[in-house]
């Protein structure tokens, strides 16, 4: 039987929810959500299956919580879009969730895979990152290959960074009702690091048709530093039929939305 839009406002953690949502479709022992994570990513290894399972149970207990790439990836599996209190509770808890840092391991590519701080780049100059296919702007997956053996990269931001996001600016957006992609990157000062989530969403404008939120650190085309250079993306979830003309960072922006 479907919850209700109050079952769903009931619910104050994102992995409760993520609990309950998992319980309901059948999904008690995690290996056939495990199995569909695996074919949606691409990556259908027996280590990405395994390490699916694992991360899956710290999820649901709140342990970790998953990169936003995962965390797409399960709400299509979950078919959160199918109610919309659903999916108002699903990206609200999950954005309140994801301030903290997640600690799933790195070996394969259904981890959730994060920078590492200064001290760690001996550790990822002996990864190999191999990034997934991009649709709709917005990346399906990242596969990592850890040759570091025993070594692990600590986590420091709850949002995966890799070169395999685009985050270039779009001017025209097109989109239904539960759509999400990417339509602009934030950059950093003077051609360098990307700024942190926490100010690049100073300057963002209030949407009627959607929600603008973290996409990830990637990379975008830059004229005035000569090339591709890292950015925050900015990711656009629709959420209301409609047009409307923003401007962000300075580009002029044409959204429409349908059902």
């Amino acid at each position: 039987m479907m919850l209700t839009t109050k079952d769903w406002a009931e619910y104050q953690q994102w992995h409760e929810l993520l609990d309950a949502l998992c319980t309901k479709e059948g999904h008690l022992d995690n290996m056939a959500l495990a199995d569909a994570l695996c074919a949606t990513s691409k990556n259908q290894t027996q280590a990405a299956f395994d390490a699916a399972v694992k991360n899956l149970r710290n999820w649901r207990m709140g342990i970790h919580i998953p990169q936003r790439k995962n965390f797409i990836l399960l709400g299509k599996i979950l078919k959160v879009d199918r109610d919309n209190a659903l999916r108002d509770a699903w990206n609200r808890l999950y954005s309140q969730a994801k301030v903290k840092p997640s600690t799933d391991d790195i070996v394969t590519g259904m981890d959730d895979e994060t920078p590492p701080p200064a001290s760690s780049a001996k550790s990822v100059s002996k990864q190999i990152l191999i990034a997934g296919g991009v649709a709709a702007a917005l990346v399906t997956g990242v596969f990592v290959i850890d040759l570091s053996g025993s070594e692990k990269v600590e986590d420091t931001d709850p949002v995966a960074s890799y070169e395999g996001i685009v985050a270039d600016y779009v001017r025209n957006v097109s989109a239904k009702v539960g759509d999400s992609l990417i339509i602009h990157g934030a950059r950093g000062n003077e051609c360098g690091d990307a700024p942190t989530w926490e100010s690049a969403k100073l300057l963002l404008p209030e949407l009627v048709t959607g929600t603008l939120t973290d996409g990830g650190v990637g990379t975008r085309n830059s004229r005035q530093c000569g090339g591709r250079i890292p950015a925050r993306a900015i990711m656009f979830t629709a959420t209301k039929p409609g047009t409307e003309q923003i401007s962000l960072y300075g580009d002029d922006i044409v959204i429409r939305v349908t059902e």
